[in-house]
């Protein structure tokens, strides 16, 4: 994980004395995540720090405490901290929100790899891409980027690759048809702007039977791309955008003047 501004906070255990209750204290020192080497799991327990002594609590300044105790409301900091354990010398540290998240996007990063490894894809750095932590894999249809989308996408369904290489392969299909049709509608549309409403009736009628087809196409290419509304995690290797850019003008425009 290449992440120079990871931090693992040392917890230090000591114990009250009037009480021999044992407690965890926010050390004020930090071990970047190259020095902490190892394997590590997170507790159960998520805290926050005692921000000044309540003895009415029995807590003492920096304790960290179970961030479900109830005192927080008036003696905690607002930052939450997460318990991060190392599987062989049972050292404990706490990492801030924003290292946990950073960590769990890590974790489920190499797990998607070892996923689409399995599949038979190998994953890439994208040059274009400024973010370091992304990988990509490029399918039959799509270049792919392995971030949280496509990660909840294989977990729902494994064979999302493939189905997404099998509905982008019939939207490659379907906008290449629309090239007969958007010429058929442009030409209608050309003589409608020097005739005006002098065009004949047989041609209104041909422009009006050329528009039901070509609706019939765009109905289904809408059908398949909303199948993946808001996913931006892949990008067709075939670039049809000016095909079908092209042929939703020539639509829209034919049944805006035939009141389609």
């Amino acid at each position: 994980m290449k992440d120079n501004n990871l931090r693992l906070w040392v917890v230090q255990r000591d114990t009250i004395a009037s009480t021999k209750r044992p407690m965890l204290i926010l050390a004020n020192t930090v071990v970047d995540a190259a020095t902490a080497i190892g394997t590590y799991s997170t507790t159960l327990i998520d805290y926050r720090y005692a921000t000044r002594t309540a003895t009415s609590y029995d807590y003492v300044v920096n304790e960290l405490v179970d961030k479900s105790n109830k005192y927080y409301f008036d003696l905690s900091s607002d930052k939450t901290f997460y318990g991060w354990k190392n599987d062989i010398t049972g050292t404990l540290y706490v990492l801030e929100e924003q290292d946990m998240v950073k960590i769990n996007i890590f974790s489920k990063t190499q797990e998607i790899v070892k996923i689409v490894n399995k599949l038979g894809y190998k994953e890439y750095k994208n040059p274009n891409d400024s973010y370091d932590e992304n990988f990509y894999i490029k399918s039959k249809a799509c270049e792919i980027k392995l971030n949280n989308w496509t990660y909840n996408e294989l977990k729902k369904n494994p064979s999302y690759i493939t189905t997404l290489d099998n509905h982008q392969m019939k939207l490659d299909a379907l906008t290449k048809q629309t090239i007969p049709h958007s010429k058929t509608l442009d030409k209608y549309i050309r003589l409608y702007r020097i005739q005006r409403n002098k065009m004949s009736t047989a041609n209104i009628n041909a422009w009006k039977a050329a528009t039901a087809q070509a609706q019939k196409i765009n109905n289904q290419m809408v059908k398949l791309a909303e199948k993946y509304a808001g996913d931006y995690s892949f990008m067709p290797l075939n670039n049809l955008s000016k095909i079908d850019e092209i042929f939703s003008d020539n639509l829209g425009a034919s049944k805006g003047v035939l009141g389609m």
